[in-house]
């Protein structure tokens, strides 16, 4: 009290015309906090959002078309943002929300009624929402859009509930017209877009890239060049890997992907010359200097998933296109791609090669003579030979671009390479098949085809070739009945079309049976894909590998591996021996230690 005291006589002195009443009391310092604590509940209760308060917006909202509703939503939403996002003082704050079923109700609103109170306020329809900027009304509005706009960017970066980021990015596409009016927020924008096109599960992929493609029908010059980069380097990125888990996501990335390129040719050009060039020199590069790593660097998925979006990218472009031009060097790089490596561990990437190259003849009606590298196989490898293990069906070849040295010792391999011959070779017939040079292009094909069922043992293989050597030859009489009943000049290009289209419409036997049997083919790729492997279900004994055989294998693995250092050594001087050395050397332990275990 003393202190009290002393304390009021000094504030008397210093301000004598406000000298206290002495009847006064003094309150106690514990008073002074109450009073506090009572002023901070009464303001709370002002400014702190409830479920029944955003019923009664709810329902204001829908009626009154004025700026005030509509600032409040935004403003309530912007407090909301910050709470989750934990990036502002909440004292800043003009609301106060509290809970998840409040916040809940927060975003509900906005979502829900917002667009069209927006609408509503500028009175836009549906052909007037791309003249935003044009209303009178809209410089009023401009600050609060732009806010609210910031905060809904800064939401999606913070959610991690791929049903919630689809509901979002729902509501963004409405909101998308008057996005795209603030130039700074398309950015910041696009970078989270394409993170969730990249990265996003299925249907998460599907909505952020509809946002995209919107964005990118009416943009500036710059923001479709970093479109067009950022979205390439991401679609290798993720390309690194394929099975059957992520084949349809990088299926979906490519399709979407070639879309955005086809907007503008003229500026997708300029990209495709300078990435394609890239992939030329990195070709030239593993043949020339014929190192380790330059053969990686060619004969990765990220390389042939990069050859497979320029090949459906070029196919989709008509003949006028710029685009159009760089299909001769593509065609290169692909054929000499399958030529780097012909072994038989590379099939798979021989024959995916090759897929890409019909469809190029299919779709620009270019002749590429592709039926060499498919027939080269046939007379190359020894069907024969014996398998060493027995696979329970054929190795597929749609996620594989090199077979494992027990997967080649496999019967399963041999099947699944004679069926996809038989695939390729029927599927580039039956393109051909309406052609005028038909009988002539396959009359080497049917000499081989001959030559492999004299020399073939086995009668699957054989059963497959010979249906396959009766569809081509039945289908080279019937192109040469008809030439014979109608002769055509052979200058007359026009004449020779006119020709080829009346045997295309009229439909070739190959070509309809190609069609029915691509119908059971692709049913059975699509079950491969959706389903996992029903052999897990069933308890299937372990063979274990006895001790001779194990020595076989260690065996073979160091004169393998001896031939890969004495290769090493001819064609490049300066590569380092060491690690070589010292998998030689641990072979040859393990191989000591076995067989010592093995005479005991």
């Amino acid at each position: 009290m003393q202190a009290a005291a002393t304390r009021l006589n000094v504030a008397a002195h210093t301000f004598p015309n406000n000298v206290p009443n002495k009847n006064l009391e003094i309150a106690s310092d514990d008073s002074d906090f109450e009073l506090e604590d009572t002023d901070i509940n009464e303001d709370d209760s002002k400014n702190k959002i409830t479920l029944q308060l955003l019923k009664i917006w709810q329902e204001k909202i829908q009626t009154d078309k004025s700026l005030n509703m509509i600032k409040c939503a935004v403003d309530v939403f912007h407090a909301a943002v910050e709470t989750v996002a934990e990036s502002a003082d909440p004292s800043t704050l003009r609301y106060k929300v509290e809970g998840s079923a409040v916040f809940n109700g927060v975003v509900q609103l906005c979502i829900k009624e917002l667009p069209e109170a927006f609408k509503c306020f500028l009175k836009l329809d549906s052909t007037s929402i791309k003249e935003v900027h044009k209303c009178k009304k809209f410089p009023k509005v401009q600050g609060i859009l732009k806010t609210y706009l910031a905060d809904l960017i800064k939401i999606l970066q913070n959610i991690a509930s791929a049903n919630i980021i689809t509901v979002f990015l729902k509501h963004l596409y409405q909101m998308l017209p008057y996005t795209q009016l603030f130039s700074s927020l398309i950015k910041p924008l696009l970078r989270i877009l394409l993170k969730l096109w990249s990265t996003g599960e299925e249907n998460v992929h599907i909505v952020a890239f509809i946002n995209i493609f919107h964005i990118a029908t009416n943009p500036t010059r710059s923001v479709l060049e970093m479109l067009l980069k950022n979205m390439y380097v991401k679609y290798v990125e993720n390309a690194k890997f394929v099975s059957h888990n992520t084949l349809s996501e990088i299926n979906f990335m490519r399709l979407s992907l070639a879309e955005i390129y086809l907007l503008d040719h003229n500026l997708s050009y300029n990209h495709a010359f300078l990435y394609i060039r890239q992939l030329a020199i990195r070709l030239r590069n593993a043949t020339t200097l014929k190192k380790k790593e330059n053969f990686q660097a060619v004969y990765n998925w990220q390389y042939i998933n990069s050859l497979r979006f320029w090949t459906e990218l070029i196919t989709k472009t008509k003949k006028q296109s710029m685009l159009r031009s760089l299909l001769y060097p593509l065609v290169q790089i692909i054929t000499e791609t399958l030529k780097v490596i012909p072994t038989a561990q590379y099939y798979p990437l021989r024959f995916h090669c090759v897929q890409m190259l019909i469809i190029i003849s299919k779709e620009t009606g270019m002749f590429i003579p592709v039926l060499p590298f498919l027939l080269e196989v046939l007379d190359s490898y020894d069907f024969n030979k014996k398998h060493k293990t027995i696979s329970m069906k054929p190795v597929p070849l749609t996620c594989i671009l090199r077979m494992s040295k027990s997967q080649l010792a496999e019967n399963g391999f041999k099947d699944s390479v004679i069926e996809t011959i038989y695939q390729l070779i029927l599927e580039n017939a039956a393109n051909e098949s309406h052609m005028i040079y038909f009988p002539e292009v396959y009359i080497s094909c049917l000499i081989q085809l001959k030559a492999f069922l004299k020399k073939c043992h086995v009668s699957n293989y054989c059963r497959k070739i010979k249906q396959l050597l009766d569809k081509i030859e039945e289908n080279r009489k019937y192109i040469e009945t008809e030439r014979i009943k109608e002769p055509i000049a052979l200058k007359n290009m026009e004449e020779i079309t006119n020709w080829e289209n009346r045997i295309k419409t009229g439909g070739t036997e190959i070509a309809k049976f190609y069609v029915s049997r691509i119908k059971i083919h692709e049913s059975q790729k699509l079950k491969l894909l959706t389903k996992t492997e029903e052999m897990s279900e069933y308890k299937l004994p372990v063979v274990k590998k006895s001790r001779k055989r194990e020595l076989e294998q260690i065996k073979e693995q160091s004169e393998e591996e001896s031939e890969f250092e004495f290769q090493i050594k001819e064609t490049n001087n300066d590569v380092q021996q060491k690690p070589v050395i010292s998998k030689l050397n641990k072979s040859k332990k393990k191989k000591m230690k076995i067989q010592k275990e093995y005479r005991e």
